[in-house]
């Protein structure tokens, strides 16, 4: 379970949080926010942060930015100036449907992080590995506002 002190959680977000903060805003925005404000650690992986980068270049996801002031490459530097670094030493088999949402798990793991938010079914049916909690957006920020607002650290969040 994620530790209930005041300190800042530490978060993994999966792609699809990344890529909705970034191309529609909305609540993954405010977790991204609230990195850039110190109140919470989001860590990456370099296998995520490829990833990102590859979904940006799908064409669905390219239209959307097209013609607007963001760039892929804009955007990746986003996530490695919020984004803290680890690096995966220990590869997992957790996630068994999609071997590939292993990558934040591994992640997770390296980075100790409380949460992992995701919108993903498959990552989300795992719920818990060892002290992380799998979590939707949505979940994410209630448990925030709940578990680490304090008089000096105020994190309200329209639900």
């Amino acid at each position: 379970m994620p530790s209930l002190t005041k300190q800042e959680p530490k978060v993994v977000l999966d792609t699809n949080v990344w890529i909705s903060a970034f191309l529609w805003g909305g609540k993954p925005a405010e977790i991204i926010k609230a990195a850039e404000q110190n109140r919470l650690i989001i860590f990456a992986s370099e296998e995520i942060v490829v990833e990102i980068s590859q979904v940006l270049t799908y064409p669905k996801i390219r239209s959307v930015y097209q013609g607007t002031e963001l760039s892929r490459e804009t955007l990746i530097q986003t996530v490695m100036r919020i984004a803290k670094f680890v690096r995966v030493t220990k590869k997992l088999n957790v996630v068994q449907e999609h071997s590939a949402d292993n990558k934040f798990v591994e992640c997770a793991l390296a980075s100790g992080a409380d949460y992992i938010v995701s919108g993903d079914k498959h990552l989300l049916k795992v719920a818990c590995y060892k002290k992380t909690q799998i979590v939707s957006v949505k979940e994410f920020l209630k448990q925030i506002e709940t578990n680490y607002s304090s008089k000096d650290r105020d994190f309200h969040v329209v639900l």
